[in-house]
């Protein structure tokens, strides 16, 4: 479970009648996801995480949806119970919006909205920390910057996420 804070560049929608118009995704975000890694070294970790955000932004409460997953690296320094962490994860995902043109009128009409997704890379370093409730079970706190490699998008937005989560562990 994740929240944070994004915000985009500013962009423009045109609606049927070949109006522009400006938006700019700006607010909390909320998300769930998991992750599931192997420790090749004490020190080192290797998995992989798949995660969701979503945004709601504007007046008319548009909607801004980021998910993504990929190959992640922790290094990691276990000290007694707790084990504080940096990484990155290489992976790619998906943006996907929904953008009201009117204000809805939630009268189960059809109304006049703007949609389309884009897909993206993206390079996300993190740094965190888990405390060891018990040798199968940790308490996750982690803050990440979800950077977009791919081509420049003024749709995608970008900011700070907070985790607050549990890792189970398996040991042999």
């Amino acid at each position: 479970m994740h929240t944070g804070y994004v915000q985009s560049a500013t962009f423009t929608v045109g609606d049927l009648q070949g109006n522009d118009i400006e938006q700019k995704i700006k607010g909390p975000v909320f998300g769930l996801g998991g992750k599931m890694g192997i420790f090749l070294h004490r020190n080192f970790r290797v998995g992989g995480e798949g995660y969701f955000s979503t945004c709601k932004y504007g007046a008319y409460k548009n909607s801004c949806r980021i998910s993504w997953g990929g190959i992640t690296f922790d290094l990691v320094y276990p000290v007694k119970k707790w084990m504080p962490f940096v990484g990155v994860t290489l992976g790619g995902g998906s943006s996907k919006h929904l953008i009201f043109i009117e204000k809805p009128q939630n009268n189960m009409k059809a109304e006049p909205v703007v949609h389309f997704s884009n897909t993206l890379y993206i390079i996300n370093p993190a740094i965190g920390v888990e405390f060891m409730a018990s040798n199968k079970i940790s308490l996750l706190l982690k803050i990440d910057y979800m950077l977009n490699i791919s081509k420049k998008n003024h749709t995608y937005p970008q900011g700070v996420r907070l985790y607050l989560g549990v890792h189970f562990y398996q040991k042999k």
